[in-house]
């Protein structure tokens, strides 16, 4: 049977809108094996023993549920302690065909394996209640890819500087966990890094993990057998191509995914932008229809890299199979698994000749004996199984949702400069070498890291050239990679607490400074301005009815000259060598991604071009043959109506001969 919809492909089997395909289910013998390890301990549950299984796999993940039986009428249930403690439970789930001289006994089984997230039992109560009480025990359990459990139940709220995300996701691989990190756009290191998560956010760092990738057009890959996951910026190759058999085919569905009807406009606030406005176009889009991405910065390059992303998300989707099966494959075909429809089906089709890639798989199957022999390899099982699978040059991205994490991260920060002494309160803005921004550098004791943030007025007006000054507290407010000084929180100078007026700082440290003074004495105004420098001292003062003018020269010892503390002036260069060198090796690695983009996206539409050249060539043939063959019918049939006009006029010359010798 073969049905089509339009439909967005889902991320799972059986999960697209409308109508859920019907249930085709077959008899047939399956291989499972069922290990659990807890602590130092492994338990092994051969097919015989597992009652019911079901399992959800995808491209990025899985889930899978197995209901099994243990015995203690013979022997002692050793499972039962330990399953009921407080231990971490690791499940390995192998299943493979179990009919003997069918199966493909060189293939490596599905084989899955993560945390347990649920465990349940019941037990069955023996007639004998004194003797041996509980006959046997039926355990059920559910388990998860690691990244989905332990990622999933991980919160860490921390700040990196000058670091990559992938030296941020290798610090974080939780047991049972391998990470393939080789995609470029994880190793550009960032000036800032912040994973703003903790116990109050909604928002897991496989959440966090999921929504880095969406944001930047990603694809995340499991291995589940080996529990190795892969960050790329485009989809594995896959390995050998195999033929799903057309005898094993009980329906087709094809979900024909409606492409994006939008395009982009990506738009740069910033008032220094030199190009204001830069459009990614797709042929499908509907005019007037567009949906804008809004930017400020400076930096053409970040406009363009954003112009790329939006313009690889309007790549549309192909359509993607749904492909019920009515008996077990001689070798399961798992997530990543690369298949075509057997030729059986024929070139008429819509699969035929093409190449696919399954991205999801539903195993469903339950024991069909009554009575089984717990140690049995196989078992019969009534089962039920869907292959989900996309065209192999499908770039779409296939992400299981997320919780967006929640930024700004608001933390307490102590403003760094490079110059002056200790105690002075200089200022320093440090200009980027690929961007000439200025920017300020601030230590956050929290992480004992330095970020760096604009060197802007920030909320105050440009008239007021008011710098924050070398350990002034401020408070920061982090972004993913990007750092903003939202408030300070401190004064350079403060009036007593019975002084109720305000006041002006300007200046160095107290003995090198001036400072502008509005107070009350005796309820009436009055304005004091004084500079000065070490024992100098001019004093400006207006009063009620006098204004009055003081230079003096203060008793006592000169200070002695203030030593200046070269180290900010070190970290400042090393920072900003850094800094130049990350934004080379960016724009090197942005040109380098951007070449194998386009020649990865040349080959796939060559690829893709070729193959439905192929296809095309194939269905030309099919059309000539069925129009030679139709041709050759109506020839067939012509010559048939002659040779029957032929015998009739025969016939009837013959007829008229006779007559005529008997007349």
């Amino acid at each position: 049977m073969l049905t089509t919809e339009n439909a967005t492909p889902p991320t799972s089997v059986a999960r697209s809108r409308g109508e859920r395909p019907a249930s085709f289910t077959f008899s047939d013998r399956l291989a499972i094996t069922l290990e659990l390890r807890i602590g130092a301990d492994t338990f092994s549950l051969p097919a015989g023993s597992v009652e019911r299984l079901h399992i959800d796999a995808a491209i990025h993940g899985f889930s899978a549920e197995v209901v099994f039986s243990v015995s203690s009428e013979q022997e002692t249930d050793t499972l039962f302690p330990r399953f009921t403690s407080q231990d971490l439970i690791t499940a390995t789930l192998t299943v493979a065909n179990g009919n003997e001289g069918f199966a493909d006994v060189e293939a490596p089984p599905w084989k899955l394996k993560g945390p347990v997230t649920e465990r349940r039992l019941a037990e069955t109560i023996a007639e004998d209640r004194e003797g041996l009480p509980v006959a046997g025990r039926r355990y059920a359990l559910r388990f998860l890819d690691p990244a989905r459990v332990l990622w999933g139940q991980h919160r860490p709220l921390e700040l990196h500087a000058g670091t990559s995300m992938k030296q941020v996701l290798e610090q974080h691989v939780a047991p049972g966990m391998q990470l393939d990190l080789a995609w470029q756009r994880l190793a550009e290191a960032q000036d800032i890094l912040c994973v703003g998560l903790g116990a109050e956010a909604d928002a897991s760092f496989h959440d966090f993990v999921v929504w880095f990738l969406d944001e930047n057009h990603g694809v995340l890959e499991l291995d589940a057998a080996e529990g190795k996951y892969r960050l790329g910026g485009a989809k594995a190759k896959g390995g050998e191509t195999r033929a799903l058999d057309a005898d094993l085919v009980e329906e087709i569905r094809i979900l024909a995914p409606e492409p994006p009807r939008r395009a982009v406009a990506v738009l740069n606030a910033s008032t220094e932008a030199a190009v204001r406005k830069k459009n990614a176009t797709s042929d499908q889009a509907v005019t007037g229809v567009r949906r804008d991405a809004l930017l400020r910065t400076p930096v053409q390059a970040a406009v363009d890299r954003r112009v790329a992303l939006e313009t690889a998300r309007l790549a549309p989707a192909e359509p993607a199979l749904e492909i019920a099966l009515r008996r077990c494959p001689a070798a399961l075909f798992a997530p990543g698994a690369a298949l075509t429809i057997g030729e059986e089906l024929g070139d008429k089709i819509y699969p035929a000749r093409k190449k696919y890639r399954v991205i999801a798989a539903e195993l469903r199957a339950r024991a069909e004996a009554d009575d089984p022999d717990l140690d049995d390899e196989t078992a019969r099982y009534t089962t039920t199984l869907r292959l989900h699978v996309e065209r192999q040059g499908d770039p779409t991205p296939r992400l299981p949702p997320f919780r967006r994490p929640s930024y700004p991260v608001v933390v307490e920060g102590k403003v760094l400069s490079a110059s002056g002494g200790d105690d002075d309160r200089t200022w320093h803005a440090m200009e980027g070498e690929g961007d000439s921004q200025a920017r300020y550098r601030i230590h956050v004791p929290l992480w004992n890291r330095t970020v760096v943030a604009p060197f802007t007025p920030g909320h105050a007006p440009g008239h007021f050239f008011f710098p924050a000054y070398k350990n002034q507290r401020v408070l920061v407010a982090l972004g993913f990679d990007a750092a903003e000084i939202v408030a300070h929180l401190d004064w350079a100078g403060r009036l007593a607490q019975d002084a109720q007026g305000n006041q002006i700082v300007l200046g160095k440290r107290e003995r090198d400074q001036t400072t502008v003074r509005h107070v009350y004495e005796d309820n009436k105004p009055a304005l004091r301005l004084e500079r000065r420098l070490g024992r100098d001292v001019e004093t400006l003062v207006i009063s009620e009815g006098t204004i009055r003018l003081e230079v003096k020269e203060e008793k006592g010892q000169d200070e002695a000259a203030p030593r200046h503390d070269l180290k900010p002036t070190v970290e400042a260069a090393k920072e900003r060598a850094a800094a130049e060198v990350r934004g080379s090796i960016g724009e090197v690695s942005g040109k380098f991604e951007g070449a194998m983009g386009g020649a990865t996206g040349s080959l796939e539409a060559a690829n893709a071009e070729v193959e439905a050249a192929l296809g095309q060539a194939a269905a030309t043939v099919s059309a000539k043959a069925d129009a030679a063959e139709a041709e050759l019918q109506g020839m067939m049939s012509s010559a048939t109506e002659a040779m029957q006009a032929l015998v009739a006029r025969v016939g009837e010359a013959r007829a008229a001969v006779l007559a005529a010798l008997f007349a």
